[in-house]
């Protein structure tokens, strides 16, 4: 052991200071070279294969045919379920406390497409939470129904009830 002591310190003294440094610096870049660059190249080679796999599936996605638009005209109901939809309205109008006892309803062609417009006219007794529960439930259940126009008016102030007029829309796809 004392062997290599002397070998040792024999290096250094030829080598003197400059070269101890030299020396230091080399063995530090060896160090480096092990733990950062070795491990920054597995993450490209990790990367690079990634992307091959990407490349690959978008080649096979581009090879697919593209699927057609879907029509949102055919997703609409047929002329003929146009009463059971408004009946569904009135069903949702009783589960919130609401009564419809008349109503006026017209059904109009729309031009140039094949679409029919019923036009409903509801007034309606009710307070203001009642009625706007009812119009949020309304226009999520039927995604074909539009509110055109709503007018309330209240007799006094201090009353709870609101006497609305309640006009919508419903489309359906005419009957070829």
């Amino acid at each position: 052991m004392t062997g290599w002591i002397w070998h040792l310190r024999q290096w250094a003294r030829r080598l003197g200071p400059a070269g101890l440094v030299g020396l230091g610096l080399l063995a530090a870049a060896l160090l480096l070279h092990v733990f950062q660059v070795e491990s920054l190249q597995q993450t490209t080679r990790t990367q690079q294969a990634r992307l091959a796999d990407l490349r690959q599936a978008a080649a096979r996605r581009e090879a697919q045919p593209e699927p057609q638009p879907l029509n949102p005209l055919a997703l609409l109901p047929r002329t003929g379920e146009a009463s059971q939809l408004i009946g569904e309205l009135e069903g949702l109008a009783r589960a919130h406390g609401l009564d419809l006892p008349r109503g006026q309803y017209s059904v109009s062609p729309q031009p140039g497409t094949s679409l029919q417009r019923w036009q409903l006219v509801l007034p309606v007794e009710a307070p203001y939470p009642a009625l706007h529960a009812y119009l949020a439930a309304a226009l999520e259940r039927l995604p074909n129904l539009t509110l055109d126009e709503l007018k309330l008016k209240r007799d006094r102030i201090e009353s709870g009830e609101l006497q609305a007029e309640l006009r919508l829309s419903l489309f359906v796809e005419a009957a070829p």
